[in-house]
């Protein structure tokens, strides 16, 4: 073949493949100025991290099958400040979750009445710089009462017994009755949660409840939970009202109410966060795929890793959570979140008994954003971009909307981005110079996660202690970051 017909050839073979392929960058010349290494250790940015629930319906201790038992027969124990300032000092947690009963929250008609635990909460992790998020549950099997309704609708709204599953506390559980007044004060809760706290910042994410066990949407073996067709309008109704309530904040539900109702599904089509139980042997495939039909926007939340020994099949199921080997399975799946036991004395002891539980989340867990490289790049009108050569070094999508920002002599030039596009391979993502700009562009990163706007740190080694929040980039010369 001669030279000018594989010339021929070579250029109709690039014709073909920019109108199969557009490339913005083709044609620009382009310089390479910058590089960063990945940072190693525990990165505290929004809309991922390590979750200690502080109060739970599950607040025992023991962490052997024999000892777990004993206790879930016995009086739980009362949260203290104490505790959730010794939690907090852990510099590897991040989130605080609060999963309480309705009774916990209101006692008379239009007015919330927060149990002390649920106050506590939220200021120490507002006190101590973390996020946190809430369920409210309107049953609950392994709650240590009989049922959850607040005082003034006792008697108002029917209850029914829930299948007895063997917890402690005495039985049988009740749950209420979806009927139409229930539909309408669970509304006037939320509304009241939502007018106080769905504002706050620190408030990360909210779970859709109030359906089935724990709120989680489970109804199995029980008689009078109704028929599908009506179970799924009450949800829609429940996700709508949580919606209204809360419509700054992230809603989380869990994996069970995509599974099962098409209500489910369509909050995990419009972006809805998803919750769900821990890895176990009746972990099935279908479940899996629910959880990975998520947007690439939305966050995943595992629970829970329990900080004891790893049990054999046919030992206490209370620990199928507990093998060291989960932590890392969280992290293969894609979870944002990772919750380690059900109130603070688990995390406490998992802290001191068990510190490499945390070493695979410490590392892989959530998102993990960095340019690896930096180029400078000719617009054409003799002005300049930057192009971020982006990696994930983590395990998920950031959940939400990026912006980039360049700074220099006080201007500033940004770009947005789904978060949903930032996983797995590199990510080019072209960033204007704000006009006036000298040789020293400081870059930024920030993220919308539903209406709240977070400052967000990049995973990259610069030498400093922490990730940064800010890279400085020298336009003039290549220099290398870590």
């Amino acid at each position: 073949m001669n030279l000018k017909r594989e010339g021929d050839l070579f250029r109709n073979a690039m014709e073909r493949m920019d109108k199969r392929m557009e490339n913005r960058f083709r044609g620009r010349r382009s310089e390479q100025v910058a590089y960063f290494s990945a940072y190693k250790g525990h990165i505290h940015n929004p809309g991922m991290g390590i979750i200690s629930m502080a109060v739970s319906d599950h607040m025992v201790m023991g962490y052997c099958a024999a000892d777990r038992e004993k206790a879930d027969r016995e009086k739980p124990f009362t949260l203290t400040r104490k505790m959730l300032q010794e939690v907090n000092r852990l510099p590897f947690i991040d989130n605080i979750y609060i999963r309480v009963g309705w009774n916990d929250v209101q006692k008379r008609a239009g007015k919330l009445d927060l149990c002390p635990a649920f106050e506590t909460a939220v200021e120490e992790a507002e006190r101590s710089g973390k996020s946190w998020g809430f369920r409210i549950m309107q049953c609950s099997p392994s709650n240590p009462s009989g049922h959850l309704m607040p005082e003034f609708l006792e008697g108002r709204i029917p209850m029914v017994p829930m299948p007895d599953d063997g917890s402690y506390g005495p039985r049988p559980k009740l749950r209420p009755v979806y009927t139409e007044e229930y539909l309408k004060y669970w509304d006037e809760m939320l509304h009241l949660l939502g007018e106080r706290f769905d504002a706050d910042r620190s408030l990360e994410y909210a779970d859709i409840s109030g359906f089935g066990f724990w709120g989680e949407g489970h109804h199995s073996g029980d008689a009078d939970a109704g028929d599908p067709a009506g179970l799924n309008a009450v949800l829609e109704r429940l996700i709508a009202s949580h919606q209204s309530a809360f419509p700054r904040t992230p809603m989380v539900m869990n994996l069970h109410l995509s599974e099962c109702w098409e209500a489910g599904q369509k909050a995990l089509e419009q972006g809805g966060w998803t919750r769900r139980d821990c890895y176990y042997k009746w972990f099935q495939a279908h479940q899996a795929q629910d959880g990975l039909n998520r947007r690439g926007d939305a966050a995943m939340i595992f629970e829970t890793i329990m900080p004891g020994l790893t049990m054999e099949d046919d030992e206490d199921p209370s620990f199928r959570h507990s093998s060291l080997g989960t932590a890392d399975r969280l992290c293969d799946y894609g979870a944002n979140y990772a919750t380690v036991g059900f109130n603070p004395q688990d995390t406490l002891y998992a802290a001191h008994m068990l510190p490499m539980l945390f070493q695979p989340l410490n590392e892989r867990l959530g998102y993990r954003l960095r340019p690896s490289i930096v180029w400078k790049i000719e617009n054409g009108d003799g002005n300049w971009s930057l192009v971020l050569g982006m990696v994930n070094d983590g395990c998920a999508n950031p959940p939400g909307e990026l912006t980039f920002l360049a700074e220099s002599n006080g201007r500033s030039a940004q770009v947005t981005e789904n978060g949903g596009g930032f996983g797995g391979r590199m990510r080019l993502v072209e960033l204007p110079l704000p006009e006036g700009h000298d040789d020293d562009i400081a870059v930024r990163l920030q993220m919308r996660m539903g209406q709240k706007q977070y400052a967000v740190r990049f995973a990259a080694d610069t030498g400093e202690r922490e990730a940064p929040f800010e890279l400085h980039i020298h336009l003039n010369h290549k220099e290398w970051n870590g």
